[in-house]
């Protein structure tokens, strides 16, 4: 099945079944909701995404589960993925957080705040390509949000979950390119 690309309705839609299913197995699933999801459901800075990037936990249980949303949905079995967990910081700062509209009380769900998620785009910093819109338009709406004026202040944030980490110089001329455009 090929991607779909996810709107906020579906990913409320896919997070909703989740839950239901998970009731059925008498679980409660832990997800923490990163990326492009999350920049939908949370800032609205969106209109899709082509996944939804999460830390599952029970991980068996919620890889299981995805896959049965997905198959009675018709998405590809990937709409909901933890390929996230190679990316994320050894002291990432989440909170706990409620979708606006989910009725999911089988699902505790945590987001990153947006220093933690603006770190994480950063250190992506993924051209975009057909298909596929890349990490400028989220860096861009999240320094907007958080009034960044420079480039040290990316880099200090950057520092505090990615320690010791050198920006690309090209990450470093999409920052300042974004800032003055900001």
């Amino acid at each position: 099945m090929p991607l779909k690309n996810l709107t906020k309705a579906d990913i409320l839609a896919g997070l909703t079944r989740l839950s239901k299913l998970a009731q059925r197995e008498n679980v409660l699933l832990e997800v923490s909701l990163y990326g492009g999801a999350l920049m939908l459901l949370a800032y609205d800075s969106r209109q899709t995404t082509k996944d939804v990037d999460a830390i599952i936990y029970p991980p068996d249980v919620g890889r299981r589960l995805a896959a049965k949303v997905a198959q009675e949905m018709g998405w590809h079995d990937d709409w909901l993925n933890d390929d996230v967990r190679f990316f994320v910081s050894t002291v990432e700062t989440r909170q706990p957080w409620r979708p606006p509209g989910l009725d999911a009380p089988y699902l505790k769900i945590s987001k990153p705040t947006a220093k933690y998620l603006l770190a994480m785009k950063v250190m992506a910093c993924r051209k975009a390509v057909p298909g596929y819109s890349g990490d400028e338009a989220d860096i861009a709406f999240l320094l907007r949000k958080m009034a960044i004026k420079n480039t040290a202040e990316v880099e200090g944030i950057v520092d505090q979950y990615f320690p010791d980490t050198v920006l690309p110089a090209a990450t470093g001329a999409v920052i300042e390119r974004l800032l003055t455009n900001t």
